[in-house]
């Protein structure tokens, strides 16, 4: 019996010591979750050291031994230890989105010192002479730096204005790549619809400004200017912020409520066949006084002057080709579409995101989610993650899951947008954010293009013109109808011969399997073993490995 109570007792002791190990253990890193957690930690004695992480890359794992060796040796109840959750803590939102380790010094709720990366001696002799200067704080012959848990320390605030520097240049190099498209875009509408509209000019004009429609009709007769047609027509809010986009004096909100709620007057302005000269050049001179030196030749009045009401102009005449194409889109689509097909959307500025094929569920998923997928222009399946020659091996996901053997190299290419190529003509809330989605971002892409400019070289690569047009499908064969023929006597006397013929064939092979039979019965089962094989083969197929469906193996 004391036997039995003395092992009874020894058990209870290691349990007990194993519980108090592992609370030690418990105890030595809090973990800060929220708002809440972070303060009360902060208010804490001593010198705290936090690990501060994201939720899709995870606290640093690889230092908590060396942690645990400079608390219980050096610091004891002068150190503590936490790690918190960026994500959900805003003091901390700085640091979101890095998959760099990052630690933090505090004492009496100040920031002292920043540290970013695993380097195990660095942190070990930043957190000794911590320990000390936090001592001398307390004996009165040391200050602690007065600066706040979330404003930046000075080697933070240099990393910080380098990298806006950066950014700067970056937004720059963007915005003159995307005024070069754009430039590019409207010379090459200009001049296919210079094909058929050369000798003709839109115009506008403002509600309030119609019923002076005969001045500007007998302002443009001595130029040998004609209006060739007319229409009512409320632009919208779509059309009033093209036409702002065109002319600044069009920015106005009360021009834009005029055009967005009341009918304008649509014009076609149209040059008599023996007038020399450009008819936008013409229609400016004579509405707006443009390209009239002499004294003697400016009219008394000019009309786009008196058409003014209280600031707001009464008339539109574009100043260049360029707003004459846009224009006449805008105010005669008809017209236009009769001849010339209408203008093509162009493609927002994107990147590219390239993931191992095995994750192509998990970024399909999120792509289709409502936040993300007016975002997601193309996607496709390549062979590698060969960005200079990627090669493509199919188009859709029904597509890759058909194929039998697929490989670890294999990867998913996404092309996302990070803008919108006509911020003027969209409303601010719906222009994405800079940037590649932080949802995406958490799956570990393998690459990601560094700017739009990159983004759409290679995204060029990926998905060249043509790419999203559908695949034409061959038809299939269908089998043609044999002619009836009228029968004469002749094809009756032939179709009988015919028979006769078939029938002694038949039974001259009547006579030949009964002779046969063994033979017969031998190929019968010949054909049953090949069906057999072709079992075995199936069930061969079925045993390949879907190596996308997972990560690929860690090289050992």
């Amino acid at each position: 019996m004391s036997i039995t109570n003395a092992v009874a007792n020894a058990a209870a002791a290691a349990a007990a010591a194993g519980a108090g190990k592992k609370a030690a253990q418990v105890q030595l890193q809090a973990e800060l979750n929220n708002d809440d957690d972070w303060n009360k930690f902060i208010q804490r004695d001593g010198l705290l050291v936090v690990d501060v992480y994201t939720e899709w890359c995870g606290p640093c794992i690889g230092m908590v031994g060396n942690l645990k060796k400079i608390k219980v040796e050096i610091g004891g109840d002068n150190l503590h230890l936490a790690i918190a959750k960026a994500d959900t803590i805003e003091c901390l939102k700085r640091f979101r989105n890095r998959s760099e380790p990052t630690w933090m010094f505090l004492a009496g709720g100040q920031l002292i010192n920043v540290i970013f990366g695993a380097n195990a001696p660095r942190l070990a002799r930043t957190i000794v002479e911590e320990l000390k200067n936090e001592e001398l704080v307390k004996k009165g012959e040391r200050e602690r730096p007065k600066r706040a848990p979330h404003e930046l320390t000075p080697p933070e605030l240099e990393v910080a204005l380098a990298q806006e520097k950066l950014n700067q240049q970056r937004r720059e190099k963007e915005a003159a790549a995307a005024k070069t498209a754009r430039t590019a875009r409207r010379e090459a509408r200009a001049k296919r619809l210079e094909m058929h509209f050369n000798d003709v000019c839109p115009a506008l004009m403002m509600p309030h400004a119609q019923k002076n429609l005969r001045k500007v009709s007998d302002a443009l007769e001595p130029y040998g200017v004609l209006i060739a047609d007319k229409c009512p027509l409320v632009l919208g809010k779509h059309g009033a912020k093209i036409l702002a986009m065109e002319d600044p004096e069009f920015e106005n909100p009360e021009v834009a409520a005029q055009l967005i709620e009341r009918p304008s007057l649509a014009l076609l302005l149209k040059k008599l066949p023996d007038r020399e000269g450009n008819i936008i050049e013409i229609a400016r001179r004579a509405l707006f006084g443009e390209g009239l030196d002499n004294e003697e030749e400016q009219p008394k009045k000019i009309p786009s002057e008196e058409l003014k009401l209280n600031g707001v102009p009464g008339l539109f005449v574009p100043a260049d080709r360029h707003q004459r194409a846009s224009v006449l889109d805008l105010l005669f689509p008809k017209l236009v579409g009769g001849l010339v097909e209408p203008p093509v959307s162009p493609d927002p500025p994107h990147i590219a995101m390239i993931f191992g094929a095995w994750q192509r569920r998990a970024v399909l998923t999120i792509a289709s989610t409502p936040k993300l997928a007016p975002r997601i222009l193309r996607y496709g399946f390549f062979a590698d993650a060969n960005i200079e020659e990627p090669k493509l091996i199919c188009k859709t996901i029904e597509k890759y899951e058909e194929r039998v053997d697929k490989d670890y190299c294999e990867t998913i290419v996404v092309m996302i947008a990070v803008g919108v190529a006509e911020p003027a003509l969209v409303d601010p809330k719906d222009i994405p954010p800079e940037g590649p989605p932080e949802e995406l971002m958490a799956l570990g892409p393998l690459h990601v293009s560094e700017d739009t400019v990159l983004g759409a070289e290679e995204c060029e690569r990926f998905f060249p013109p043509g790419y999203s047009e559908p695949e034409h499908k061959p038809k299939p064969k269908t089998k043609k109808k044999k002619k009836k023929r009228h029968e004469t006597k002749e094809d009756t006397m032939d179709e009988s011969i015919s028979e006769a013929t078939n029938d002694n064939i038949e039974e001259a092979n009547g006579d030949a399997s009964v002779d046969g039979e063994g033979e017969g019965e031998g190929e019968g089962e010949g054909e049953g073993e090949l069906e057999g094989d072709g079992e075995d083969e199936g069930e061969e197929d079925d045993k390949h490995i879907d190596k996308a469906t997972s990560p690929p193996p860690i090289a050992t």
